[in-house]
């Protein structure tokens, strides 16, 4: 087709230029650039979603197919829910949180969790809270008065923390429904019972969302110690992808790359050991992501969440 095309285009400019300048076609420039080109119909999306979930074919380096017989359907980038967030998510310090002081500041995330997650920890309110309870501690040495609401500001740095992730987490729904094409605004409670009949599709998305921004803490442990972060597991991966009936082309999709593919002993399993995998950001940026979801299925001490 390509091939065939290129001839055609060039009878044309012979043919612009013996015609009347009034009836000359606009030269590219003027159309924008590229103009005459065709577009993937994969990549319309992009003209209505610039700053939104980018379509695609594939989590993989080439983000184009050439397979006529491909039947895409939800291929977005990123192919999944807020995974170009898990390299800086592992980056930051988190703290064990019981579910139970925390759930009342998530007004999204609050209904899907059903574990002690962890919370990030901000430097900067780590410090305004240590300086606080320096400062009680002065003045009650000094013997002046220290109210109840006083002691119990430092808690005010943890819900901040945690209503800040909580509206992060929110975003990325509302964006990833629409790259999808899904009208989020007929589920902005995706864990409320509905007959829609894409209402468990918004669900998988808001669970494997909130997986990432609240990490499941180790239950040995106390509240207020530094943990982990735990990546979502595998089957929380794939639930979303199933439930959604998300396809895309050539070599598709898969949960578990890089290092997190520990699990796996055939051929096949060893290349995606191998593999490092790019997919874009909602900025539009390029993100290279060595490891995929953690290969294990949850409920489980090693990762977070579990399938629908």
């Amino acid at each position: 087709m390509a091939l065939a095309a290129a001839p055609a285009r060039r009878v044309e400019r012979s043919d612009a230029r013996r015609r009347p300048a009034a009836t000359r076609s606009p030269h590219p420039a003027a159309v924008g650039r590229g103009g005459p080109r065709l577009r993937p119909r994969s990549l319309l999306p992009q003209l209505l979603l610039a700053q939104l979930a980018v379509p695609t074919c594939a989590i993989i380096t080439e983000l184009y197919t050439t397979n006529a017989a491909c039947a895409q359907k939800y291929c977005v980038n990123p192919a999944f829910p807020a995974v170009d967030q898990l390299p800086s998510m592992e980056n930051m310090r988190w703290r064990k949180q019981s579910l139970a002081s925390v759930s009342q500041f998530m007004s999204f995330c609050g209904q899907v969790l059903s574990y002690d997650p962890a919370v990030p920890v901000f430097d900067s309110a780590d410090r305004d809270a240590a300086e606080r309870r320096q400062q009680l501690e002065n003045r009650t040495a000094q013997g002046l008065l220290v109210t109840d609401s006083e002691v119990t500001a430092p808690m005010d740095a943890l819900k901040e923390a945690v209503a800040r992730f909580d509206r992060q987490a929110a975003t990325r729904y509302f964006v990833h429904l629409a790259g999808m094409g899904i009208e989020a605004w007929d589920h902005t409670d995706p864990m409320e019972v509905s007959a829609h009949p894409l209402r468990p599709c918004a669900k998988s998305v808001a669970r494997l969302i909130c997986f990432t921004h609240f990490p499941q803490a180790p239950s040995q442990l106390a509240a207020g110690e530094e943990v982990k972060y735990l990546r979502p597991c595998k089957n929380s991966c794939e639930s979303y992808l199933q439930t959604c009936g998300v396809e895309c082309c050539d070599e598709g999709l898969s949960c578990v790359w890089g290092e997190g593919a520990a699990n796996a002993t055939d051929s096949a399993a060893a290349q995606r050991r191998a593999r490092t995998v790019r997919t874009t950001g909602p900025d539009g940026k390029a993100i290279l992501l060595a490891q995929g979801y953690a290969d294990h299925d949850g409920p489980s001490a090693f990762c977070t969440g579990d399938s629908m």
